[in-house]
């Protein structure tokens, strides 16, 4: 037996990787194969939290300032959102309707969207 480290930056590299084996599911298992982190910037406080407690429900992380984490008030932070392509995507479906995120939850979109099927 061998074992050995890949990299996978796509979904489409993903699923090619997958097929290769002889699955049948390959096109579900890619997006939990990319694992993309995103930089947001000047993020309120509340959004802030929402989306560490949303990101953590579906097995993801937010990193977040401690400020935030304790929640004290008018507060504004940096933040880095770590998931799956997958996980990004369960988030977005579950706050879909939360007008606190949308336009956050719309800016992460695009660049996981945009960076899911970037050429490796």
């Amino acid at each position: 037996m061998k074992a050995e480290k890949i990299v996978i930056g796509t979904v489409r590299k993903a699923t090619r990787a997958i097929d290769a084996l002889g699955s049948t599911n390959s096109e579900l298992m890619a997006t939990r194969a990319v694992h993309i982190n995103i930089l947001a910037r000047n993020i309120p406080g509340r959004q802030a939290r929402l989306l560490k407690r949303t990101y953590n429900d579906v097995g993801a992380e937010v990193a977040v300032s401690h400020e935030v984490y304790y929640e004290e008030e008018d507060v504004v932070t940096d933040i880095i959102v770590m998931g799956t392509v997958y996980q990004h995507r369960e988030v977005r479906r579950i706050l879909r309707d939360s007008p606190l995120v949308a336009s956050l939850i719309a800016a992460i979109e695009v660049v996981v969207e945009n960076a899911s099927e970037t050429v490796d």
